[in-house]
């Protein structure tokens, strides 16, 4: 019960708090991206595991956040942490950009890897994030849902080497908002993205 009053009241967390979450994060990222390459040994990972559930009793005790289904995802006053915030996707370190299109950096570790190479899945889970940012960005104002995600693979996208993305608007129709992106290596197109999102009908 006192955990539920706790999250009803629960506010965006400070930066102190921020800080410390991200250093969390990005603690167990670096796990899972070792995870992703090592030779494994019964004997240590068992180790492992037993540390690991203290972790995760630890986090048990904490009482859960509410998320604001109204603000987008990256809103600074969205209680809840964003998908790079929480590891779900690489941070796009964005170098550029107004309300209609972003510019920046991106780099894949081992945890997304396929064979040899950035999983598909990753890829489209990247643009998704990185072009509904845009789809959420003041221009348009207010949350929109991904309706419709296309992602063309136009070469392999390498591991742990920085990728450029662009981002932006091609159009909106009223509550539709039509976005592209392109991710490149260098002068090679990586992927390119297009997508449909739509914000929900007004009461």
């Amino acid at each position: 019960m006192m955990e539920r009053i706790h999250a009803m009241v629960a506010s965006a967390p400070t930066a102190l708090e921020r800080r410390a979450y991200r250093n969390a994060v990005d603690a167990a990222v670096r796990i899972l991206d070792r995870l992703a390459v090592i030779e494994p040994d019964a004997d240590t990972l068992r180790k492992c595991e037993r540390a690991l559930t203290q972790v995760e009793d630890a986090l048990r005790s904490l009482p859960t956040l509410p998320e604001d289904v109204e603000a987008p995802a990256h809103a600074p006053g969205n209680p809840r942490f964003n998908p790079a915030e929480r590891g779900l996707v690489p941070a796009f370190a964005i170098d550029a950009g107004d309300t209609g299109q972003l510019v920046g950096r991106v780099q894949f570790s081992p945890r997304f890897g396929g064979t040899a190479s950035v999983h598909g899945g990753a890829l489209s889970l990247f643009f998704d994030d990185a072009l509904g940012m845009v789809a959420n960005g003041s221009v348009t104002g207010g949350v929109a849902r991904t309706a419709f995600l296309r992602i063309d693979y136009r070469s392999l996208a390498p591991l742990d080497v920085e990728l450029h993305c662009r981002v932006w608007i091609e159009a909106v129709d009223g509550r539709k908002r039509f976005i592209r992106g392109e991710l490149c290596h260098g002068d090679r197109l990586v992927a390119e993205a297009e997508g449909l999102w739509v914000a929900p009908r007004t009461r």
